[in-house]
């Protein structure tokens, strides 16, 4: 999380898929510092590298 700042997102969509890419991977996996706007696409591209890297995490286990 990257305190006094702000994102913008394009739907509420993106603002879910971000959300639960962060949820997925331990903290500091997912650095926004500097962003403030996110569009759709870059959301479900940010949420389908969190599954894989999720994945690829688990098995290291």
């Amino acid at each position: 999380m990257v305190y006094n700042s702000y994102v913008v997102y394009q739907s509420l969509e993106a603002a879910q898929a971000v959300w639960e890419a962060m949820k997925l991977l331990p903290d500091g996996c997912i650095n926004f510092s500097g962003t403030h706007y996110i569009s759709n696409e870059a959301a479900s591209a940010n949420l389908e590298l969190a599954h894989l890297k999720a994945a690829i995490l688990s098995l290291a286990e």
